[in-house]
């Protein structure tokens, strides 16, 4: 069975610090943001008096008070209703009639007439019934139904039913009909009755809505005082400080929701890197330097946001990352970012507002733009023409938002104006801000590297005057690795700077490296080669140490230690050889290393040999130049030297050629000059009485000139 692989103790240690790093940036990203939006809360109870006086932190609606208003507006609208039916006269009128037939049969004693009758009749009632004459029982229940049929012919809307009954009551007992046939009449009356006007539903609810939109929110602005310190508190005010959050009700579904919203931000950041970036999680400083970024970005934020929360620096992480990290990943934290300071506008705005809106379309529409002007450009105030374009940029969006959300033009140009200042706030930070954290985390940046290739500093300076030899053998090679490193797409002023700094080494011991000697005396030819090859394999690790002490960053100095491998130093060892005979060990004579772990060192590797080897070529011309780099490319693949570097075949090629190219002009064809004798200038004659021509002076010279003669 096949045994899965341990990880090296080193990379668990990465990994530890990673977590680590990444735990410490969560949770003070949390503490900022959760402390930014979540506003101070009071123990409030309803029908008790507020111990203090509280005031609106951002504009409420008070719901409660609101929603008595729209109910009381739509009580007060009338009921609609559909058009009088005719057919329902005639229908309640027929079913009347038949009612009173059967009340007139059992008042002439048929006792099967109870079955038919819609009411329920009481023993005195029916007692009453057959003790009337027919003749004036027929006449109550003629006037009852006309007074019915009078009421459906003036329309009988529904839900009125009951009053036109009540009144055909009084209008009957109004004509002294006896109180008991009344009331039977009445009961006939109450259950054959029925609305030719029915209530159109629909129509009454689309009239009760609308009054209830013509009803404005009541509500506080923001500052307003929603409740006194004193006044007993209502139902409305409790509605609207819990709305705004200012309840104690130990409610902890806020800090919830920004703790669940920076962790998943937090940890997408993780998986683009563990997916893009492997390499940044064995780096802690770069994953510091990341978390103190958002920090700093998240921080300054909230400061800025007390003035105006469009001027808040959310680019300023993006410029940093793109300077300082690598590009890619800076988009990416640019959206992260965006989308953390966004929240920082709930606190005064509430959530997903306009403002929160803008606040993550200009940091998507800048990104692009600041990668493009920063990618190519080296020099420090390029942050600056990037922090210009960030304005615009912010300046186009916001007014874009500002007028889809009906803003109107004065307000949306403010807004436009302050965005605008917060990216050029962002340059201006990033421009204070890179050199301080360059310094503090050794970065490799271009403008690092650009200060570094500067001749005035001190180790090149030093190289200058205690070992010129080697000073202008750098720069060859420094041409030689640009050039080559441009070719296969490396850094290109990472290997130059890198050639400059990589023989910092021998200012150790200038005197025993051949260029500097300038033919004078040679201390190897008394020295044993066994320490003779020690002094000069000890200039990587020399030059390791000066450039730690002078701050190099860790590029450089990798290439400093490794642009000699653990290649062999084959002089020394055929001298030993000869000397001792076959009993020398060979690694004696071979460099500590390590060998080349990036493209940019293995071209300086490269680079320092071909150089050397090519000055004491005799006659060199583009053929034999183009032999030597492709056979000492060939010593130092078939030695393992470049097996580390990632080079590949095509990457070799190229590099030949760029060197090639290269030094051809610097050992290109002169013209051979004739020994030839000059013959002497003639001067013209001139008269006697011609005056010698005035020579023109310089207005120094002719200064000088009195000044002396005085």
């Amino acid at each position: 069975m096949k045994k899965t692989p341990k990880r090296p103790r080193g990379e668990w240690m990465s990994v530890l610090r990673a977590v680590l790093i990444a735990l410490a940036t969560y949770f003070v990203l949390f503490a900022l943001i959760s402390a930014a939006i979540t506003p101070e809360r009071y123990d409030i109870r309803i029908g008790a008096p507020a111990s203090v006086t509280i005031l609106a932190s951002r504009d409420v609606e008070d719901t409660v008070t609101t929603e008595m208003l729209r109910d009381a507006a739509a009580a007060q609208v009338d009921l609609s209703y559909r058009s009088v039916d005719r057919s329902v006269t005639v229908e309640v009128t027929s079913l009347l009639d038949r009612q009173f037939s059967q009340l007139v049969r059992l008042s002439a004693g048929d006792e099967d007439a109870l079955e038919a009758l819609s009411v329920t009749l009481s023993a005195e009632q029916i007692e009453k019934l057959k003790a009337v004459h027919a003749d004036a029982l027929e006449g109550l229940f003629r006037r009852a139904e006309e007074l019915a049929r009078d009421s459906l012919i003036s329309s009988l809307p529904e839900g009125q039913e009951a009053a036109t009954v009540a009144r055909i009551e009084r209008d009957l007992s109004a004509e002294n009909y006896d109180a008991t046939l009344v009331s039977i009449a009445v009961d006939v009356v109450r259950a054959c009755i029925q609305p030719n006007m029915l209530i159109d539903h629909e129509a009454t609810e689309l009239n009760r809505e609308k009054a209830r939109s013509l009803v404005e929110p009541e509500g506080r602005v923001e500052g307003e005082v929603i409740v006194r310190q004193g006044d007993i508190v209502t139902l409305a005010q409790y509605t609207m400080l819990a709305s705004l959050g200012l309840i104690a009700d130990n409610s902890l579904n806020l800090i919830w929701g920004v703790a669940l919203i920076v962790l998943v931000l937090l940890i997408s950041v993780g998986f683009y890197m563990y997916r893009y970036e492997h390499d940044i999680w064995r780096r802690p400083k770069t994953l510091l330097l990341l978390g103190i970024i958002y920090i700093l970005v998240v921080g300054l934020s909230l400061l800025i946001r007390e003035i105006n929360l469009y001027a808040m620096p959310v680019s300023l992480g993006l410029l940093l990352i793109t300077v300082l990290i690598r590009p890619h990943l800076a988009l990416f934290s640019n959206i992260v970012l965006a989308v953390m300071v966004s929240l920082l506008t709930s606190a005064s705005s509430g959530l997903f507002t306009m403002a929160m809106f803008s606040i993550i379309l200009m940091s998507l529409a800048s990104g692009p733009v600041v990668v493009t002007v920063l990618r190519k450009r080296q020099q420090r105030l390029s942050a600056l023409l990037a922090g210009v374009m960030i304005g615009v940029t912010n300046f186009l969006t916001t007014i874009a938002v500002s007028l889809t959300n009906s803003a109107d033009f004065h307000t949306s140009t403010l807004y436009a104006l302050w965005s605008a200042l917060g990216g050029l706030f962002s340059a201006v930070l990033c421009i204070g801000l890179q050199p301080l954290m360059e310094w503090m985390f050794n970065l490799t940046t271009s403008a690092k590297l650009l200060e570094l290739s500067n001749p005035n500093q001190p180790l090149l300076r030093r190289m200058l005057l205690e070992a010129p030899g080697s000073y202008h053998h750098s720069i060859i090679v420094a041409n030689l690795a640009e050039t080559a490193a441009t070719a296969i797409g490396a850094n290109g002023l990472l290997a130059r700077v890198g050639a400059y700094y990589h023989d910092v080494g021998k200012l150790k011991r200038p005197m025993y490296f051949k260029e500097n000697q300038m033919g004078g005396d040679n201390p190897h030819t008394r020295t044993d080669p066994r320490v003779s090859a020690a002094i000069l394999t000890a200039h990587t690790r020399d030059g390791g140490a000066m450039g730690q002490k002078a701050r190099l960053p860790e590029p450089v100095l990798s290439i400093i230690r490794e642009h000699h491998g653990d290649s062999p130093m084959m002089f020394f060892y055929d001298k030993a050889v000869k000397l001792y005979g076959g009993d020398v060990d060979p690694a004696a004579f071979r460099y500590e290393g390590p060998r080349p772990h990036s493209k940019e060192a293995a071209v300086v590797m490269l680079a320092d040999t071909i150089e050397a080897a090519a000055r004491a070529l005799p006659n060199p011309d583009p053929e034999k130049l183009d032999q030597l780099i492709r056979r000492l490319v060939r010593e130092k693949m078939s030695d393992g030297q470049l097996d580390e570097s990632e080079l590949t075949f095509s990457d070799l090629d190229r590099i030949c050629k760029a060197f090639q190219s290269v030094l051809s002009g610097v050992f290109h064809e002169r013209i051979e000059y004739p020994d030839v004798p000059l013959p002497p200038r003639i001067e013209p004659e001139r008269a006697a009485d011609e005056p010698e021509p005035e020579r023109p002076v310089a207005p120094e010279a002719e200064t000088e000139d009195r000044e002396n003669a005085n």
